[in-house]
């Protein structure tokens, strides 16, 4: 699938603005598993999803109800390929944390749709508890723009 190299430019623009917004709230306290929350991912590794992953099931441990918004993992950087088919048992355990999550409403993983165009990955190549969005840094300002806090 080709795409005009201006919006891969767009893609890259609001990729940094989105993470330039965020750079100085992820400290912020995390405390109310009501309030809705988005986690960016900046580094785009597998690591760091595993880190932010592991991060929200201590977090939603610590609460005697299970969060009534999970906390947004909108991504649309490298991390995402954790969740291709092929790449299944490569990271079998981050991918296994991500559904449990999921399936608790801890967390919502979404995949942006322009990543998987220039990548040729198709939706049916993602575990059945992925979402897509249309365009990753879009939805996250959305996100933000409907009250999203920073995790």
């Amino acid at each position: 699938m080709a795409h005009p190299v201006w919006l891969l430019g767009l893609c890259l623009f609001f990729g940094m603005v989105t993470i330039n917004a965020f750079s100085m709230a992820d400290n912020a306290p995390v405390e109310d598993p009501d309030k809705p929350y988005i986690s960016v991912i900046h580094a785009h590794t597998p690591e760091e999803l595993a880190g932010v992953l592991e991060r929200a099931q201590a977090w939603s441990l610590g609460f005697e109800t299970y969060p009534k918004t999970p906390i947004a993992l909108v991504l649309h950087g490298a991390e995402a390929q954790v969740f291709v088919k092929k790449n299944y048992q490569q990271y079998k355990k981050i991918v296994d944390l991500a559904a449990q999550l999921d399936a608790y409403n801890v967390v919502d993983v979404r995949i942006c749709e322009t990543w998987m165009g220039y990548r040729d990955v198709d939706k049916n190549e993602l575990p059945p508890f992925v979402d897509t969005v249309p365009f990753g840094p879009a939805e996250e300002a959305r996100l933000i723009e409907a009250g999203y806090q920073s995790f």
